[in-house]
Parts: C-alpha cells; sequence; structure tokens
C-alpha cells in the first residue's frame, strides 16, 4: 500500500467516512456531493463488513469519474490479508468471496488502489488518523489504521486530521482531530465533511 501526498488542487475536497458495504446511502451521499463538483473525494476506509452490498458498493467506486482517492480501512486489511494468504487455494478462494459476497475483479481492485494515506497542504487522511506520540512519518501502517486515539493532534501537526474508525454520533472535532463515521451499516448514516466550506453531507436512516 502506498502513500499518495501533496498532489496539486486538492484543497477543496470531501472526505466520506466508513460505507461498510452499504449502497445505498453512498449513492445517497454521493448525489448530494454533486453541488460540490469540483471538491476531490477522499474515502476514508472500511468499504467492507456489516452491510450486505460489497460488490455493489466497489463497482460504484471503481467507476467513479471525478477525482477520488480510496484509503484502506482495518476491515479491508483483514479481507485482503486473508484473500493474499489463501488465493492459491481455488477452494478457499471460493469461500472467501462466497463469505464477503464480492468478486475476485473486485478484490484486485481493492489491492491496486486503496492507500493508507493522503496528505494536503490543509489536511491529512488515513482511516484512524494518527498515533499521537509519533511525527507523521513514523507512522506504521497499524497505526494508520487502528490508531485509537480521540483528542486534538495539533502537537503532531498543525493540519486538520481527518479519519473514520471510531464511530460518533455525529461528524465532531477535538481541535484540528476530525471524526467523520457515524456507523453507516450498522444503524447510523454515512458522513461526509465538506472542504473549505466546513460542511456535512450525510445519508437518511
Amino acid at each position: 500500500m502506498k502513500t499518495l501526498k501533496n498532489q496539486p488542487n486538492q484543497e477543496s475536497w470531501i472526505a466520506i467516512g466508513d460505507i461498510h458495504a452499504s449502497k445505498g446511502p453512498l449513492i445517497e451521499v454521493l448525489n448530494k456531493c454533486k453541488t460540490y463538483d469540483s471538491h476531490s473525494l477522499v474515502f476514508l476506509g472500511d468499504y467492507v463488513d456489516y452491510g450486505q452490498e460489497l460488490e455493489d458498493t466497489i463497482q460504484i467506486l471503481k467507476i467513479m469519474k471525478r477525482k477520488s482517492i480510496f484509503l484502506l480501512g482495518n476491515h479491508d486489511e483483514e479481507l485482503l490479508s486473508v484473500w493474499r494468504k489463501f488465493k492459491q487455494d481455488s477452494e478457499k478462494k471460493e469461500k472467501i468471496l462466497a463469505y464477503y459476497k464480492i468478486t475476485e475483479d473486485s478484490i484486485c481492485w481493492m489491492e491496486n488502489n486503496l492507500r493508507l494515506s493522503f496528505e494536503t497542504e490543509s489536511a491529512f487522511f488515513s482511516h484512524a488518523g494518527l498515533n499521537d506520540l509519533k511525527s507523521i512519518q513514523e507512522q506504521t501502517k497499524e497505526d494508520l489504521i487502528m490508531s485509537g486515539f480521540r483528542e486534538e493532534l495539533d502537537h503532531v501537526t498543525p493540519k486538520l486530521v481527518v479519519q473514520g474508525h471510531l464511530v460518533r454520533k455525529r461528524v465532531e472535532n477535538f481541535g484540528n482531530h476530525w471524526f467523520v463515521d457515524t456507523g453507516c451499516g450498522w444503524g447510523g448514516r454515512l458522513s461526509a465533511l465538506v472542504y473549505p466550506e466546513m460542511k456535512v453531507l450525510q445519508s437518511g436512516r
């Protein structure tokens, strides 16, 4: 998995929280994103588990026409690690595909397109934020997909740190640290944070 840094024209963005195999909320939020059609989309990971529409969800992401960044979540890594371990075993491979209700092509897309982090002049994005005891350069894969830190992070970076992973009742922040996962796939809504407008977009229940 690669880290993508400092791409041009990325200072208008929409960070979209954990989708968890929920096609309907994803379509609803993407429709609301059309109001901000010059903004890039940053998907914060965890496309897998809880919901029952993983293949449909990945198909929507695969054909995105606008500039989009797809980050790796811990649930995605669980699937991909099992896939890497057993994909040469045809029987176990078929069981994995059936269990997750996903095609091999879509797993390959995930392997090739999910990144650990994304950074602009204004913000740093990863699925699980940052380990607050390390610099950005020192963050490991485990830090970026599994960190549980819930407070401000201005002692690590002056940029906004935008993450999913930790479920909140609403999009909220502690100083420069923003949380966008609001429980989609298991009772909550799919949420998105729009920058620089600092607006929140959400699916219905």
